[in-house]
């Protein structure tokens, strides 16, 4: 390309850079609610761990002093292939087991429901993008009850 046909994306690209800067200095971006992570309430009940969990979790003591030098992956490693080895016969108790504190934890998880979770479940909006200071949650609530 020569510079006569250069110049002339030049000079377009320098015109629009001006007009670019012109609209960002009155653009004001929208308010809306941005989608902010929910947080996760410390009083609803913990999953259950699978038959491949209570497994690991019995087994890991014994993989450990056999082969004291093994990294955390390594023991991982080495007890699913146990795992995997293992007869369906074998599993049965783990299963049984698993199957025992997941009946549990849905029962837990319908009393929590039934009980009401509080408000630490519900996304958060997320912060404005003008403001940078540190918005304290209102506490509207407890100065109502205390009277």
């Amino acid at each position: 390309m020569s510079a006569k046909e250069k110049g002339k994306f030049e000079d377009l690209a320098k015109g629009d850079k001006v007009r670019y800067e012109r609209e960002m200095k009155t653009y004001i971006p929208p308010k809306g609610e941005k989608g902010g992570k929910r947080k996760k309430d410390p009083n609803a009940p913990k999953r259950p761990p699978s038959a491949f969990f209570l497994f690991c979790s019995e087994n890991r003591p014994q993989i450990k002093n056999d082969t004291p030098g093994l990294s955390i992956g390594d023991t991982a490693k080495k007890l699913g292939e146990l795992w995997s080895e293992q007869t369906p016969k074998d599993k049965q108790p783990f299963e049984q087991k698993a199957a025992k504190l997941k009946e549990k934890y849905e029962k837990d998880v319908a009393a929590y429901r039934a009980k009401g979770s509080s408000d630490v479940g519900k996304k958060i909006p997320g912060r404005p993008a003008s403001s940078k200071k540190k918005v304290e949650p209102e506490d509207d609530d407890d100065e109502e009850d205390e009277e």
